[in-house]
């Protein structure tokens, strides 16, 4: 059992999970990523995260404050010396404005849920070896 809504749950599952670099590629939930699994042979890694600070718990909060708490995430996971690189999430339907995120290669699971919860999110993204995203509630 959950707190967060079907409606909020079915609007993360739709989100394109966008990698902005080194190469751009997509990620979505349930859907394995030949480019993720390439990413995951060329850094010798076998799990990732996709993680943002912006509007905690979907609530939708100010520009200032969402770049604010992403910039927090960033030096939270340079003092781990964890590998970032930039993402955006963005929804499909345009409800929501896109999110900037952080795409983390080696990133285990117990890792990411911890961050998500340290940054009031609702949810992470995270994928394991198999290179398919799985959505991962945290309340």
């Amino acid at each position: 059992m959950t707190a967060i809504p079907a409606d909020l749950i079915e609007a993360y599952e739709a989100t394109d999970f966008r990698v902005l670099e080194p190469q751009e590629f997509t990620l979505r939930i349930g859907c394995h990523s030949p480019e993720l699994q390439a990413l995951y042979a060329a850094l010798r890694v076998s799990s990732a995260g996709y993680l943002t600070a912006w509007n905690p718990f979907s609530a939708e909060t100010s520009e200032e404050d969402n770049r604010k708490a992403q910039r927090r995430l960033l030096r939270r996971l340079a003092l781990e010396e964890f590998p970032t690189m930039n993402a955006l999430g963005i929804d499909p339907s345009g409800d929501w404005p896109g999110e900037e995120s952080i795409f983390v290669p080696g990133l285990d699971l117990e890792q990411a849920q911890a961050l998500g919860a340290e940054f009031g999110q609702n949810a992470i993204v995270w994928a394991d070896a198999d290179a398919v995203p799985q959505l991962i509630l945290l309340r």
